[in-house]
């Protein structure tokens, strides 16, 4: 289903982020009880196929949300993932969805939870920002914009 959304609208996705207002913050972006911060990806090389992003899902309400899928012009596919140590092997494996508690924040980061990006379009550089469309059970889909800088 997000598949066909992403192939289906990625003009229409295009023209709403060019048009929506900048949020409160540069880093935050909000839909209902969820702050969606710190979303950043960095460089990819030029051949690169997969590329990655972080960000942060605090939920100020009181009820659980999930983060069910996520879609973006920029790659054919966009999965969560998370790494984990299996008797001593670092082991990456798609996540089906991310839990969001209330009165937590749950963040992504290298080594954990994370965005892969499956079949790039173009490489990734930096000072490049491309949307990404995040997809809540509950509270519904949020628009960010992700901001591609050097890796700390």
């Amino acid at each position: 289903m997000y598949q066909r959304f992403q192939r289906g609208c990625g003009c229409a996705l295009l023209a709403l982020w060019l048009v929506a207002g900048t949020p409160a913050t540069a880093a935050d972006f909000r839909i209902a009880d969820l702050i969606v911060g710190q979303v950043r990806s960095h460089p990819t090389a030029p051949a690169a196929a997969v590329g990655v992003v972080y960000f942060s899902v605090t939920n100020a309400g009181h009820r659980m949300d999930r983060l069910r899928g996520i879609t973006s012009p920029i790659a054919r596919a966009v999965e969560i993932h998370e790494s984990r140590n299996v008797d001593g092997m670092m082991q990456m494996r798609a996540v089906d969805a991310l839990e969001c508690p209330p009165g937590i924040t749950v963040k992504s980061e290298p080594g954990g939870l994370h965005v892969m990006l499956l079949g790039l379009s173009r490489p990734l550089i930096i000072g490049m920002e491309f949307p990404m469309v995040l997809h809540f059970q509950d509270a519904g889909m949020l628009l960010v914009r992700v901001q591609v800088s050097a890796r700390e």
